[in-house]
């Protein structure tokens, strides 16, 4: 099922996430819905506050570069209550943008070297080097499990310059309750 997506101006986005006691059927089709959510918008990752909940949960599909130059999505990864064991010192600048953030599109320094440590849909723990986009996504998501939006990493002049985007955005999206 397709799920609401939480943009630009909702409180959710800004709220550090709450840690998963357990893996659930409940959270398993949470995860499932996100990833139709993720797919329909033609996104590459999707945090869980970005569908309105506050838990520490995100999903991801990876680029598969192929012999003949073509690209190919991976299979879905979920990533529960995830953390960030190390970060390499090389960065690599790269454009990102946001299903959160429709239309607005930047140039972000991330790490081009992570570890990271979770738990998937079965309960088990994983460690994962990663490296390139794969590494930016994750990140990029970990960010949103902790408040952080991508335009937060935008040098200030960059990040004024969007202000009246953001406005925009917030004044179609967001509603009053």
């Amino acid at each position: 099922m397709k799920l609401k997506i939480s943009y630009y101006g909702d409180p959710i986005l800004r709220k550090k996430a709450k840690p998963i006691e357990e893996v659930t059927d409940e959270l398993r089709k949470l995860a499932e819905d996100m990833l139709v959510t993720m797919d329909e918008n033609n996104g590459i990752g999707l945090a869980a506050p970005q569908v309105g909940r506050g838990i520490r949960l995100f999903i991801l599909r990876n680029y598969e570069e192929l012999e003949d130059g073509q690209i190919r999505l991976t299979e879905p990864q979920a990533f529960i209550n995830p953390k960030i064991t190390l970060v390499g010192e090389e960065t690599q600048v790269d454009t990102e943008g946001c299903l959160s953030i429709p239309g607005i599109r930047a140039e972000v320094v991330r790490p081009l070297k992570i570890v990271v440590e979770a738990t998937d849909l079965d309960g088990r723990k994983f460690t994962e080097e990663v490296e390139g986009y794969k590494a930016r996504v994750i990140l990029h998501e970990n960010d949103h499990i902790n408040g952080v939006l991508f335009i937060d990493r935008l040098d200030p002049k960059e990040r004024k310059a969007l202000e009246p985007d953001l406005r925009a955005i917030k004044k179609k999206y967001h509603t009053k309750d």
